[in-house]
């Protein structure tokens, strides 16, 4: 089983507007909501492909009903556990030039019991071999180290662990020594604290992260695929070219190939292929995650690995 933590949770607002001017007034616009969060979005995606999956996590109280409603509809398994206010909206606008333009709002601050509760939560469904992703930002009043702790938990229990976050809690929760993390590029740069140029470089910085204790490195490089490093392996996985619509979600699609693979047992650069794939499917298609799995199958096939 797959679980997909959700700590900081949004409704994601997409507006389709022609052209966005500063200022103006737009009416009738084209918009579409989703409830959202990055361990949603990898949910939904792996689900997709046909992977059993559990969303668990916290949600104010006056957004849990839509949360739980949805998570039902698209037959996903969810344990959520209400905390007060309302989810916080997030704003994204497509612009017909293929402009985007997001506004992510902050969520509101949690008391400190709230992240004992949520602790004590996973500590109850934490089993051996199953696969935990612990993704995204975390709320106000929760502790940097809190997905560090939640990583030890697992790894005293003989779970997998996925972190992909930032800042502070990225460095904490490498501290805790996951299987598998995937920043990108500027939170690569972030924890190291300089500039990382060039592609070598940017792999001599993964390697510095598996001499740390993390076994699978993947660090997501936008347009230009990815750097996958596990063991001897480093991989320059390129992705396909394909028309773009909507580029929100992408690496959430990413991080679920990568747990879809991990946990059919694929081989490191067929995880790479399927990882990459995932993400290609998400930008041709509108909505945070909207794949198609014939699509990922089919642009696996089209995704360039080569050793660097």
């Amino acid at each position: 089983m797959i679980y997909c933590s959700l700590l900081n949770p949004s409704l994601d607002v997409i507006y389709d507007l022609p052209e966005l001017r500063l200022g103006a007034t737009v009416t009738d616009a084209v918009s579409r909501m989703y409830p959202s969060g990055k361990g949603l979005n990898i949910a939904a995606v792996a689900h997709a492909l046909g992977q059993d999956v559990t969303v668990i996590g916290q949600i104010p109280e006056a957004s849990i009903k839509l949360f739980k409603e949805y998570l039902d509809s698209m037959q996903i398994q969810s344990h959520l556990l209400a905390t007060h206010g309302a989810a916080r909206i997030n704003t994204t606008v497509l612009e017909s030039s293929g402009q985007v333009t997001h506004v992510n709002a902050e969520a509101a601050e949690l008391v400190p019991r709230f992240q004992d509760e949520i602790i004590e939560l996973y500590a109850s469904k934490i089993k051996s071999n199953d696969l935990w992703a612990f993704s995204g930002s975390v709320p106000k009043g929760f502790d940097a180290d809190v997905y560090a702790k939640l990583i030890r938990v697992c790894r005293d229990k003989g779970a997998v662990t996925l972190l992909d976050s930032r800042a502070e809690t990225l460095k904490r929760g490498v501290r805790a020594k996951p299987k598998m993390i995937k920043p990108n590029l500027t939170e690569l740069e972030q924890f190291f604290g300089e500039q990382v140029q060039g592609v070598h470089h940017i792999a001599l910085k993964g390697k510095r992260l598996v001499d740390m204790g993390v076994e699978f490195v993947f660090i997501t490089l936008g347009s230009d695929g990815m750097i996958a490093i596990h063991e001897n392996d480093c991989l320059l996985c390129s992705a396909p070219v394909v028309k773009a619509l909507d580029t929100v979600g992408c690496g959430d699609a990413l991080v679920a190939g990568i747990l879809v693979g991990f946990e059919r047992q694929f081989s490191f650069s067929e995880m790479c292929r399927m990882a990459i794939a995932c993400g290609s499917s998400k930008a041709m298609h509108r909505g945070p995650y909207n794949v198609s799995r014939d699509e990922i199958w089919q642009l696996m096939e089209d995704v360039k690995v080569r050793s660097i």
